[in-house]
């Protein structure tokens, strides 16, 4: 039995014990299309609160008296929190591409 030939039907081989198991997803690629928007929207909020994170830290350690070490971490969080949402930004207009040159809905999948 070739189980790579064909579609895996996630409801029946997973969840089957469970008579009224409500599982849309019929592949494990329709998983992904489902959980990508919203991993890119829960990366895009933690960035955004990395970023201020770091801008707080910024203000608290520059009024109390300039502590090097503590203003250096402070431009670090600032500077990953940049990186990563530019990151995430970046993919999510990769993927926008993708769409457009493969036709195939990533971000924004077809209602089953």
């Amino acid at each position: 039995m070739n189980l790579l030939a064909g579609p895996v039907d996630i409801r029946t081989n997973f969840f089957s014990s469970h008579p009224n198991a409500q599982i849309p997803f019929t592949s494990p690629g329709n998983l992904v299309t489902r959980l990508v928007p919203n991993i890119m929207v829960a990366a895009g909020v933690i960035f955004f609160f990395y970023i201020v994170w770091g801008g707080w830290d910024i203000v608290i350690g520059a009024g109390s008296g300039g502590n090097p070490t503590s203003m250096q971490k402070a431009w670090k969080k600032l500077t990953f929190g940049l990186i990563g949402f530019l990151i995430v930004v970046g993919s999510f207009f990769i993927l926008q591409i993708i769409e457009s040159l493969t036709g195939i809905k990533i971000i924004n999948p077809p209602i089953i």
